[in-house]
């Protein structure tokens, strides 16, 4: 029986035990560790965007750095952060037998997520202890804001493709992460999002405002799978202690056009002293964290409206 593979996080897993098409079983680590991203949308319908599409959609400008500048820089962030956090993860599954669709759900802490299976009550543990960011096979760089540049980075072996979509910073890291994979029989798709950083480890000192962009995908609907990039923007009021996150300007670059849902916002979230927020289960969700001396920058993950995504923004 064929073992496909799912990806959470920075791992690439293969099922644990044979392949149910009623029962999925949740994914065990595999020996092959990347950080990647295929997308999963119809795009064979339509002539994938280019950087300069993308950024004439979304207002981006020109990339101030190379793809491989970030590649450069991955394993050094990896090694010093102190915190990951996932999203949900949602595989489709595809065989001669039928399809079948199903949710891993993450609970972060620390470098640590608990991956659960609701269907079979399975349990998976995803560290950064035990894994090193591997630069994929090419990274493009596709335009920049506030600091941050956006890339695709894609990896590719032997019945594995990927691309991962998003930003390694300074001090954090973010992207939408979607694998497929092609074994006997079988297809797999599934795609979450995650982030991970150096948390600034003190509690927010003062009112500021963070800029930068998100990433994400609809996991439902007619746009399932396609790339979605907005803006990031969050406030801290150190009057009330109570931080506010907005996702706006959300365009699908993949269809060249501005996505329905005009804004994705959570509003009264608590910092604690580590610099951590976090609020809400699968599907209303936002967990992050901000990252580097003087919270210079914040990154995490978020789940509302059927949309996963990612995020990451630098202090103003």
């Amino acid at each position: 029986m064929i073992r496909p593979r799912c990806c959470f996080g920075l791992h690439t897993f293969a099922f644990s035990e044979e392949f149910d098409m009623k029962f999925p079983a949740i994914c065990g680590l595999a020996a092959v560790t990347v950080l990647s991203l295929a997308a999963c949308g119809d795009s064979s319908v339509r002539s994938p965007p280019g950087p300069e599409d993308i950024r004439d959609l979304t207002g981006l400008s020109a990339p101030s750095e190379t793809g491989t500048a970030q590649q450069q820089r991955q394993q050094q962030i990896a090694a010093r952060a102190d915190s990951l956090v996932v999203s949900t993860t949602h595989v489709d599954a595809m065989s001669t037998e039928g399809a079948h669709r199903f949710r891993i759900l993450a609970e972060c802490s620390g470098t640590r997520c608990e991956l659960l299976n609701p269907v079979t009550g399975e349990t998976e543990t995803s560290s950064l202890d035990t894994v090193a960011a591997t630069p994929g096979d090419a990274a493009e760089a596709i335009g920049s804001v506030h600091g941050i540049t956006l890339i695709s980075e894609s990896t590719r072996h032997t019945g594995l493709d990927g691309t991962l979509f998003g930003a390694w910073m300074e001090h954090g890291a973010f992207a939408l992460n979607t694998v497929r994979t092609i074994g006997e029989g079988i297809e797999t798709n599934s795609v979450q999002a995650f982030a991970l950083g150096d948390l600034a480890d003190r509690p927010l000192n003062g009112s500021a405002t963070w800029l930068g962009i998100m990433v994400g995908t609809p996991v439902a609907g007619d746009a399932q799978g396609d790339r979605l990039v907005g803006t990031t923007a969050l406030n801290y009021d150190l009057a009330v202690g109570r931080l506010d996150a907005a996702f706006s300007g959300i365009k699908n670059i993949d269809r060249g056009t501005a996505y329905p849902v005009e804004a994705l916002i959570f509003a009264n979230l608590a910092v604690e002293p580590d610099g951590t927020f976090s609020t809400g289960q699968s599907g209303a969700r936002i967990q992050g964290g901000f990252h580097g001396p003087g919270h210079v920058e914040v990154s995490g993950i978020f789940e509302q409206s059927d949309v996963v995504g990612a995020f990451g923004a630098t202090r103003q």
